[in-house]
Order: structure tokens, then C-alpha cells, then sequence
């Protein structure tokens, strides 16, 4: 500036321009500031490093993510160190390890999971089944003119099991239920996994097809079929497929996606119908890309954010399936525990509701923690993985 305002009256002159000779030393060379410039500098982020960014940025996603990895750790790595069988009473002695109640080393010493079990009884067999080193009374009240009395039984010392330790206790047939929980949890997560994944490939190539070709009469029949599908109940649809199937782990699965896959091709679909006659779809179109290419290389990449959403939802909506299917009589194998066949036994058991409740609570506590995770975990990708979230 002070070099123009020195030779403005040689510059303009007369309204005419004039040639004037620039000298080096008018001008001074400045370094550059690289703090101003650090912004400039840093590498642009890709969408799902983006999205990854937020989903950490997540509490309640990371914390369920970290609850998932435990959980799957837990179900490959519990049964095959637990050295009790599955099918098997923990020892050749059944009657003595029957119905024992969750003992952990370190939680007795404070009451909790201490390897006792709440029963009432009356004053006379009070006496006469129990010594009195083998019990600790809790309370005592008088019902239909009988005296009866609340108890906190000692299990494992009346049943000589002092040094022995079952961190979930045993079921109706002395069965290890922390190696069968395990167990049950790696059935059920295999079930959600394979289940969305039938789901997730039917629902692409259908939805896919269906929406390229949108608007046409192949659109038309296809819609047609999978409204007719999801108006049949889906439980007539897993009885007529029983009927010639043996229950097992792909069975069920291939049951639940039979109609879990509708709601992903309608989806693709819509996205489809979207995207088809965008500028970058017309331009490969033109370059005389094929209606395969178009597809894989075009539209599916670009609709992979909500498949992987709709498989994440599908997996607990799966692992719950299943526990109902188990619920009804239909479910795995009964020499296959599962999450879902382990409730439905533990039903069953004498008096299951009152005193040995503690095989009905763990496998449904860990049935809805997992469940529950992979919903936060399902709706903290949804919301990472949507543009219109960012900055929020």
C-alpha cells in the first residue's frame, strides 16, 4: 500500500496509463506463518472414518460395543475352559448336585450370590430336616393356623460342597448353568448372525432388482410376492417348515429371515428408486455400463449405511425370535441349550417361580442385556452413519 500511494501520481496520470518500472526493494518477503496454515495441512476424512469418529463420540454405543465383545469373548471362551460337560451332572453323585444355588469366591463374603437359597418351611420339619449349624431364620409367620417359617438354607454345606464353587449354580439335573448359559449365548448370537445375513442377501438382490427396474411390470409382480409373504403370520410359516426340517441352528435361522428379508428389500428399494436417475448413474449409463455393474459398482456402495443399520436391528429382533420360538416348544434341540431353550427349562422346574428363581433370572438378564446392547449399538450406527447427523 504505501508503494501505490508513492507512485499514484506517476501511475494515473491524464486518465492514461503509464508503464512503470517495479523494483525489488519495493517489496518485502514475509515468512509464512505454518500455525495459520495447520488447517489447510490436515488429510480430509472418508465417510466411514467420519462415521466411525462419531459413533466413538457415543456413550452409550461404545459402552454397548464393549458389553458385545465381552459377551462373544465370554461365549467362545467359558465353554471350552469349563471342564463339565454339557449334558452331563457335574458329578456321577447327581442327587448331590442338584438345584445348587450361584456361588462366586469373592461375592459371598457379602451376602450375594453366597450359595444359599431362601425356602419356608414349618416349625416340626424344621426340627427334623435340618441341623442347626445348616440354616439362619429369616422370618416367622402363622398362614391358615400353621406356624411357618422363612429360612436362609446353607446348600452347599448341607450337601457337603464346602470348597466347591458353581458361579451360576447348577439346574433341575446338575448341570454346570455357567458353561450352558455360554454356551446358549454363542447358539443365539450364531442364530441373529446367520439370520441377518439371509436377510441382508435376499433383501439386496431382491430390493435391488426390484428398484433398478422400478415402475415396470417386473417391479409390480415383485412387490405383489412380498406383500402377499408378509401377509402370512410368520409363525404358520416356521410351523410348515418344522414340519419337514429338524430344528437346528441354520433351520432356525433360514426361518426367521423367510420373512425377517422383506423389510431390507423395501428399503433397498426406495433407495434405489432415489438413485437411479442421478447425474453419476445416467453418466455410467451412457458410458454404456451394464445393468450388473450399475448395481454393484453404482447404487449397492451407496446404500450400504442403511443395510448395515437394517442388519444390526435384525440381529437382536433374531436372538429374541429364537427365545420365543424356544418358549413354544419349537426351538433348538433340547441336548442344545440355548438362551431361549434354558428359560423355557428353567419354567419347568419345581417351584422354578419361588425358590430356585435364580435359573429363570440369569438366563433372561443375560438375554436382555445383549438385546439391548446391540439396540444402542444398532442405533449409534444409525446415527453415525447418516450425514444429516454430523455436527450434532
Amino acid at each position: 500500500m504505501s508503494w501505490l500511494n508513492k507512485n499514484k501520481n506517476q501511475v494515473v496520470e491524464n486518465n492514461t496509463i503509464q508503464e512503470v518500472e517495479v523494483k525489488k526493494e519495493d517489496f518485502v518477503f514475509e515468512k509464512a506463518n505454518l500455525g495459520d496454515a495447520e488447517g489447510l495441512m490436515k488429510k480430509p476424512l472418508t465417510f466411514w472414518k467420519d462415521a466411525f469418529l462419531r459413533l466413538l463420540q457415543n456413550k452409550f454405543a461404545v459402552g454397548s460395543m464393549i458389553v458385545i465383545v465381552l459377551m462373544v469373548l465370554m461365549a467362545i471362551v467359558a465353554p471350552m475352559t469349563s471342564p463339565y460337560d454339557l449334558n452331563k451332572a457335574v458329578s456321577k453323585n447327581q442327587t448331590q448336585v442338584t438345584q445348587l444355588p450361584p456361588r462366586v469366591p469373592v461375592l459371598e463374603n457379602i451376602g450375594f450370590m453366597d450359595g444359599t437359597l431362601i425356602k419356608e418351611t414349618t416349625e416340626a420339619r424344621l426340627a427334623t430336616d435340618y441341623q442347626p449349624d445348616e440354616y439362619k431364620v429369616i422370618d416367622k409367620y402363622t398362614r391358615d393356623g400353621v406356624e411357618y417359617v422363612k429360612i436362609k438354607e446353607f446348600t452347599y454345606k448341607i450337601k457337603g460342597l464346602d470348597n466347591q464353587y458353581f458361579y451360576f449354580g447348577t439346574d433341575q439335573i446338575g448341570r454346570d448353568i455357567w458353561t450352558r448359559l455360554w454356551y446358549g449365548a454363542r447358539i443365539s448370537l450364531l442364530i441373529g448372525f446367520y439370520a441377518a445375513l439371509i436377510d441382508v442377501l435376499i433383501g439386496v438382490i431382491y430390493g435391488g432388482i426390484a428398484g433398478f427396474y422400478g415402475g415396470t411390470r417386473l417391479d409390480d409382480i415383485m412387490m405383489r410376492i412380498t406383500e402377499i409373504l408378509y401377509g402370512i403370520p410368520s409363525i404358520v410359516i416356521l410351523f410348515i417348515l418344522f414340519m419337514f426340517l429338524e430344528p437346528g441352528i441354520v433351520p432356525i435361522a433360514i426361518a426367521i429371515a423367510l420373512t425377517g428379508w422383506i423389510g431390507v428389500a423395501r428399503m433397498v428399494r426406495a433407495q434405489f428408486l432415489r438413485l437411479r436417475d442421478q447425474e453419476f448413474v445416467l453418466a455410467a449409463r451412457t458410458l454404456g455400463a451394464s445393468p450388473f455393474r450399475l448395481i454393484m459398482k453404482h447404487l449397492i456402495p451407496n446404500v450400504v449405511a442403511q443395510i448395515v443399520v437394517m442388519a444390526s436391528f435384525s440381529i437382536p429382533n433374531a436372538i429374541f425370535y429364537e427365545a420365543f420360538l424356544a418358549f413354544i416348544g419349537i426351538g433348538m434341540n433340547v441336548k442344545t441349550p440355548s438362551l431361549g431353550t434354558m428359560i423355557d427349562n428353567a419354567l419347568g422346574t419345581t417351584y422354578g417361580a419361588m425358590t430356585y428363581v435364580y435359573q429363570l433370572i440369569i438366563p433372561c438378564v443375560v438375554l436382555s442385556i445383549l438385546m439391548l446392547s446391540i439396540n444402542l449399538l444398532a442405533n449409534g450406527l444409525r446415527d453415525s452413519l447418516d450425514p444429516r447427523m454430523r455436527g450434532n
